[in-house]
């Protein structure tokens, strides 16, 4: 069955951008290829259930898939990134706000839109998440979706 999903999405066509997800642990330090279908949304504050999640990363994505209007919840603003989707560590971000620095991670490859080195990409998750955090909180309508769980303290 994930086969089926991982290759019904691969028809939708590429939505090159910046998205996110939540995490928790340490931040990898080398490639990683995912082995599945990652979730991730535009939004950092759904991406990181009100920004409860241990870590913020932000993902450049050349080939994800917006996925939102066809989503049961549109309001999250889904960006699906595919099996086999290489992720590079690029570096990460102080943000006022947030607790530690924002994770960077890249597709390689390039596309219009996307910031063109890693200062305009710093700026621009900065600013992103600088926004979100002035927001109302979201409605978290799947928890776990897009964040990992916090590590036990």
């Amino acid at each position: 069955m994930p086969a089926d999903i991982a290759e019904t999405l691969a028809k939708l066509p590429a939505t090159p951008g910046i998205t996110y997800r939540g995490m928790s642990g340490e931040p990898a330090t080398s490639a990683v290829t995912l082995s599945r279908v990652l979730p991730t949304s535009v939004d950092p504050r759904m991406a990181t259930e009100n920004f409860t999640a241990e870590r913020v990363v932000a993902i450049v994505t050349v080939t994800g898939r917006f996925i939102a209007p066809l989503s049961r919840h549109p309001d999250e603003l889904e960006v699906a990134l595919l099996p086999a989707t290489l992720l590079l560590p690029v570096g990460s971000v102080a943000v006022d706000g947030i607790a530690n620095d924002v994770v960077l991670l890249a597709e390689t490859g390039t596309a219009p839109g996307l910031p063109a080195d890693l200062p305009e990409l710093e700026r621009v998750v900065s600013n992103q998440i600088a926004a979100a955090l002035l927001r109302e909180p979201v409605t978290v309508h799947s928890p776990g979706r897009f964040s990992t769980p916090r590590a036990s303290q």
